[in-house]
């Protein structure tokens, strides 16, 4: 009897590259019966047996990890980010990478720190580049204007980090406030830069958020959103972000990409980034000039991973 197959869910996301990561992931599921898992509670799972496409990052809380014994993972994809990682590597997480390995890495950095510990893992990139652009749109329809989606935005702290909790104490706080008068010069800054380039060019640009309200929206809309976000995507002639889902789609719909890296120092963002250099250029706002009068090109080094995504969900949806 075959198992029922799985992508991963993310009821209380705010951010709509992981939707777009489960849209990726459930392009190559033929049937309509597909389960989704919440990421953050796979280890509390006790129904049926399924196959789950284990793509995307991992996770909030390391302690929930491993998954539970009625889920048989594949991992593509994966990202081992370093907020995580002293939870989800503990001996039993290590042992439950051992028995599903050889995993597919999203990233450099996951991969590097997977074989370390004697983990078979290789560079898998993501999913969502093997989304097709003809899913979203037409193919008669022509390419227009440059996209800007969600850039430059980690210049800028979030709203909870004046926030005082436990895990961040009253100094923590304070440090961020004194900080936040530079932040905004930073971002301000490298803003005007983007506008300089966008000015210079004869393509209107039109600008969006990869992030949403889950207060505000429900999972379906959210969902929904994710999807208009693509079809936007595979209508550019550029895209400009600062989002890794925003680009790699871009990329798969063989559009060209500028990644800025503003606000992209900490190590939990840059390991993320390690290897998509592959894709698209990831440059400062500082270095955007050099591009006014030469546009990237459409790279296509994501082509030769979507063999093995076919071969890989082929034999683990059989099994």
């Amino acid at each position: 009897m075959l198992r029922t197959a799985a992508v991963l869910a993310y009821p209380f996301s705010n951010n709509l590259g992981d939707y777009i990561q489960s849209i990726a992931a459930k392009q190559w599921i033929e049937t309509k019966d597909v389960l989704t898992l919440d990421r953050e509670a796979l280890h509390t799972y006790s129904g049926p047996k399924v196959n789950l496409i284990m793509n995307g990052w991992f996770m909030e809380d390391g302690s929930h990890w491993p998954p539970s014994s009625h889920i048989r993972p594949l991992f593509l994809s994966f990202h081992l980010n370093p907020t995580a990682q002293k939870g989800m590597l503990s001996p039993e997480g290590i042992a439950y990478l051992k028995k599903h390995q050889p995993i597919g890495c999203r990233d450099r950095h996951t991969q590097r720190t997977l074989t370390d510990l004697g983990i078979r893992a290789y560079f898998s990139g993501c999913l969502t580049l093997g989304l097709n652009r003809f899913s979203f749109i037409s193919p008669e329809h022509p390419r227009k204007g440059i996209v800007v989606i969600s850039p430059l935005e980690r210049l800028l702290p979030e709203k909870n980090t004046f926030r005082w909790t436990d895990k961040k104490p009253f100094h923590h706080v304070l440090i961020q406030l004194f900080k936040y008068p530079y932040k905004q010069f930073k971002y301000k800054q490298a803003i005007k830069r983007l506008h300089q380039f966008l000015e210079y060019q004869d393509e209107e640009a039109t600008w969006h958020s990869q992030l949403i309200d889950p207060e505000k929206h429900s999972e379906r809309d959210r969902i929904q959103a994710a999807i208009k976000q693509l079809q936007i995507l595979a209508n550019a002639k550029l895209v400009i972000t600062s989002r890794i889902h925003s680009a790699l789609p871009a990329v798969a719909f063989e559009t060209p990409v500028l990644f800025l890296s503003d606000g992209l120092e900490h190590p939990n963002q840059k390991s993320r980034l390690e290897g998509m250099e592959t894709f698209f250029p990831i440059l400062n706002s500082r270095e955007l000039y050099q591009w006014k009068n030469n546009l990237p090109k459409a790279r296509r080094e994501h082509l030769r991973l979507i063999n093995r995504f076919k071969k890989e969900m082929k034999r683990f949806l059989k099994d």
